[in-house]
């Protein structure tokens, strides 16, 4: 068994802190306004809801700096169950390195949350993204112990629908495709109450630029 000192550094045990919030490890964004949402970043170690539709309105790009940066130190990507083939080329020039890129299709729902699993649990991975409908209740628990295991940011993309669905969750955001802009609203965040600001208005031009260290 660990020893008290492994557990207690563990990402995902609360040590307390004066102002009452859990400390946990992020990945910076690349966008200055969201991280400050976001409390530093994108949460590491932490199960992460993207919440949203249609597909194809910006949801995936703004998540190309975190990729880029997690493929920069030879950690994995990996795609599980996405409803389309990303451009790999457009990814290149915006800094992710193809060759870190695993793309899994599943035939079954259930075949992803455990593809989601074992990815999770395995060394190297530095940034996981999964596009899952129906799923709910004890799988999504299932995917928050296993995202524990280890330290990499880990996305669900999910149906509006599951905005009205309890979920483990350490991070859930509404995002939707606003003219030239994608908004983004926290509707939950682990570690205390939700922050005052406004939705994130993240314009679409911004997710077009290049991903740089």
């Amino acid at each position: 068994m660990p020893g008290l000192e492994e557990l207690l550094t563990h990402p995902g045990i609360w040590r307390g802190r004066e102002d009452g919030s859990p400390t946990v490890p992020t990945r910076p964004s690349g966008l200055a306004q969201l991280d400050q949402a976001l409390r530093g970043g994108w949460p590491r170690g932490q199960l992460t809801e993207l919440i949203g539709g249609p597909f194809g309105s910006g949801e995936t790009r703004m998540l190309l700096p975190v990729l880029a940066a997690c493929t920069r130190e030879r950690r994995r990507v990996v795609l599980i169950a996405p409803p389309a083939t990303p451009w790999i080329p457009g990814w290149r020039q915006l800094g992710v390195n193809p060759e870190l890129l695993l793309l899994i299709r599943t035939a079954t729902e259930a075949d992803a949350v455990w593809s989601c699993e074992q990815i999770l649990r395995q060394p190297g991975t530095g940034a996981l993204l999964a596009w899952l409908h129906g799923t709910a209740g004890a799988p999504l628990r299932r995917l928050r112990l296993a995202t524990g295991a280890g330290d990499a940011c880990a996305f669900l993309y999910r149906p509006p629908a599951a905005a009205r669905q309890p979920s483990p969750a350490h991070l859930r955001i509404c995002w939707q495709g606003v003219g030239d802009h994608l908004r983004l609203e926290i509707i939950k965040q682990s570690g205390g109450g939700l922050p005052r600001n406004r939705p994130v208005m993240v314009p679409r031009n911004l997710l077009n630029q290049r991903c740089v260290p």
